[in-house]
């Protein structure tokens, strides 16, 4: 099976100069602000997720501590610290589009 490539910021703003008619200089740093204003949203205590409409929802979620394992000793336990994760759940419109209905 051959690896599928990901899609970069950079490939991401020439579609954005392509379809919106703008030079890719001003087309990556629409897309930089994008990026910047989600990461934004998903700090901010006010917000804490950020709905993009027809798309999905980004939401900040806490994982507590645990107990795990040490890959290199597997033997040993160690602690595992609890932290933040990004969340997302896909709109019923890109659910449809990606099962082709």
């Amino acid at each position: 099976m051959a690896e599928n490539k990901p899609i970069t910021k950079e490939d991401l703003a020439e579609q954005l100069a392509k379809d919106g008619r703008m030079q890719k200089g001003e087309a990556l740093r629409a897309v930089e602000l994008i990026f910047a204003a989600i990461a934004k949203g998903l700090v901010d205590p006010d917000f804490g997720s950020v709905k993009v409409a027809g798309f999905g929802t980004f939401s900040l979620v806490e994982r507590p501590g645990r107990v795990g394992v040490n890959p290199s000793d597997p033997t040993q336990k160690i602690q595992i610290p609890p932290s933040k994760a990004v969340k997302f759940k896909a709109s019923k419109t890109l659910k449809d589009l990606l099962n082709d209905r």
